[in-house]
């Protein structure tokens, strides 16, 4: 079984986050605790140390995020409505729902707004790059008059600032953790409102972006939505969730075997975190989960580090 090493916590305690590896470094974008934050914060592994980086412009948690060479692209998700934005816009409807691309230049170090989806804004979708292509998958529509789980899949294409349909996933779905392995991606987990009996998903697909077809894997053991995942060589690690309970579960599939395992749970059960590997190692931070003596949630500033 690993093992998990406690890090340095982030600046700034979230849920609703993204993490992006650089080389030795980690960024951890935008979120949200009671409201919703533009921080990113960089993370040096070699120092265990945090540092800022350039604000995001549009603000937003329950987003997506992937790197393709020296430049990330951040698209959807939702923020978190402020009391004086309730009261300008007549109704108190908690939260506005994100159709925004924006690309951070690592060298940069600034941002540049880019097409947003054209299917309109949606929260709780899963990004990947896969073949110098930004992947939006899934999601939510997060409207007041029209909450829709989707099964709505658009490809950005970075050289030419469009974007294009995608082949539509097996069923709506939220929630769902996505990676990139060998130009293929793979997708398990979420939330799908066709069974209300087993809303939580365990269902694992796979797309070849060359066939255009959504193929079914074996299946992840805890059926989850809004884990972290991550990869590393031919292992897609799942990190925590909700099932419908806050999960600690580490499970592992391994890709040429097309089989899980499970590992060492995580020191505390949470949902709405991320990960990413940097070396060989994967790390996971931030998420919430609900207070054990009283109302409301907790944002997770942790981060840790899994050793296989």
């Amino acid at each position: 079984m690993g093992t998990w090493i406690q890090r340095a916590p982030m600046p700034t305690p979230r849920h609703d986050l993204q993490s992006i590896a650089v080389a030795g470094t980690i960024y951890a974008i935008s979120g949200a605790g009671d409201l919703t934050v533009d921080a990113v914060e960089i993370y040096d592994v070699a120092s265990d140390t945090w540092t800022q980086g350039p604000p995001i412009p549009t603000k937003r948690g329950w987003l997506g995020a992937a790197r393709i060479g020296r430049r990330i692209y951040v698209a959807g998700g939702k923020t978190i409505r402020t009391p004086e934005e309730k009261k300008a816009y007549g109704h108190d409807y908690h939260f506005t729902s994100r159709d925004n691309l924006e690309r951070l230049d690592l060298d940069e170090q600034t941002w540049l707004a880019l097409a947003p989806m054209p299917g309109g804004p949606r929260a709780g979708l899963a990004v990947t790059a896969c073949q110098d292509q930004i992947w939006a998958i899934g999601g939510n529509t997060m409207l007041r008059e029209d909450q829709r789980i989707l099964d709505r899949v658009e490809v950005y294409d970075v050289t030419t600032d469009t974007w294009a349909p995608g082949p539509a996933l097996p069923r709506p779905t939220q929630g769902p953790t996505v990676v990139t392995h060998d130009d293929r991606i793979y997708l398990t987990g979420g939330i799908s409102n066709e069974d209300p009996q087993r809303p939580c998903r365990s269902e694992t697909y796979v797309l070849d972006p060359a066939v255009g077809r959504w193929e079914g894997l074996a299946p992840v053991p805890t059926g989850r939505e809004s884990s972290g995942s991550c990869v590393l060589g031919d292992l897609l690690y799942t990190f925590g969730g909700k099932d419908p309970h806050y999960s600690a579960a580490t499970e592992i599939y391994d890709i040429r075997a097309d089989r899980w395992f499970k590992d060492a749970p995580m020191p505390v059960g949470k949902a709405w975190l991320s990960a990413c590997v940097v070396g060989e190692r994967p790390f996971v931070m931030g998420g919430a989960h609900s207070w054990e003596d009283r109302e409301g949630y907790n944002w997770i500033a942790d981060l840790h580090e899994f050793a296989p």
